[in-house]
């Protein structure tokens, strides 16, 4: 294709955008709408996958004391994990220890701190069991402890996140699905007033000796930059959303502090979603176009 062929048809098809502005932008619209509805599933996605994968490689259970134990009370409890004939080994995690780790999950943020020090964390002690079937009763054992705050038990975790990451998957298949649909439909229509309203145009060019595809490109662009403008608006409002997301987590100390959840930060999930956006974007432009072509397009 000649560089004088493509700048026609790169400047055609920003053209009938712009004549179908009220068509385009509900177009956009859809497809925004689509976009974020499948860029939500995906991060739900990758955050749970995230987590499933440190649990797994967390040893099966942390016992978390009162904050507020002395030593000596520190020791009972860690007697009583000594005791356990059912446990191999065990390592206490100091209350410095979970300030310097915090500190290392606020890392770039670290004005939150600003004005704690380790006395609100509590010790614990990370247990290895000679049997994970154990798990269970040896969880219930130390959470009936007046000196123990909780027990994280890794492995009910993974469950329960598995689960939930396949319906998930499952559902958010079926509605970026029947949303993709609308779009490439709504596109197609859009596509089909441009057919429309340069009928006469077509015919001349046809007449003339203009090949289908020649005649047909300028509209495949046009549903492309659809596709792209509406990615490029999804993605900015995902990551504004997800940022906030991510802040308002990770101002919630206490969460953080106990590891009950880890959000990915934006850095590592905004590739991903750059490439699933242009993708997706680009190519149900692109499908809508060719649907509306291949109906109302008689080349």
């Amino acid at each position: 294709m000649k560089i004088r062929t493509a700048k026609y048809i790169v400047k055609e098809g920003i053209l009938n955008v712009y004549k179908n502005k009220l068509m385009s932008l509900a177009s956009i619209g859809i497809i925004i709408a689509s976009l974020l509805l499948f860029g939500i599933f995906l991060l739900i996605v990758l955050n749970l996958d995230h987590n499933t994968r440190a649990l797994e490689s967390i040893p099966q259970l942390e016992v978390f004391c009162n904050y507020n134990l002395d030593e000596t009370l520190v020791g009972d409890v860690e007697q009583a994990i000594r005791e356990d004939e059912r446990i191999s080994e065990y390592r206490m995690v100091t209350k410095k220890e979970a300030f310097n780790k915090l500190k290392e999950k606020f890392e770039g943020n670290e004005d939150i701190l600003e004005g704690y020090d380790e006395s609100f964390l509590p010790v614990s002690f990370i247990i290895k069991l000679k049997d994970p079937r154990d798990s269970n009763e040896i969880k219930e054992k130390f959470e009936n402890m007046s000196k123990v705050e909780s027990v994280e038990c890794p492995q009910r975790s993974i469950e329960l996140i598995s689960k939930a990451s396949s319906w998930i998957k499952v559902i958010s298949g079926i509605l970026i699905a029947i949303l993709l649909v609308i779009s490439i439909f709504i596109i197609s229509n859009t596509i089909k007033l441009t057919v429309f309203a340069r009928r006469k145009e077509i015919s001349i060019m046809k007449y003339i000796g203009a090949t289908d595809w020649f005649i047909r490109w300028p509209f495949i662009v046009e549903g492309v930059i659809i596709g792209i403008i509406g990615a490029v608006v999804a993605l900015i409002l995902s990551g504004y959303g997800y940022r906030a997301l991510e802040l308002r987590l990770g101002n919630d100390i206490v969460s953080v502090s106990m590891g009950f959840f880890e959000m990915l930060k934006f850095r590592d999930v905004v590739l991903v979603l750059v490439l699933f956006y242009s993708f997706l974007g680009a190519v149900v432009g692109a499908i809508g176009s060719v649907v509306a072509l291949r109906k109302h397009l008689r080349v």
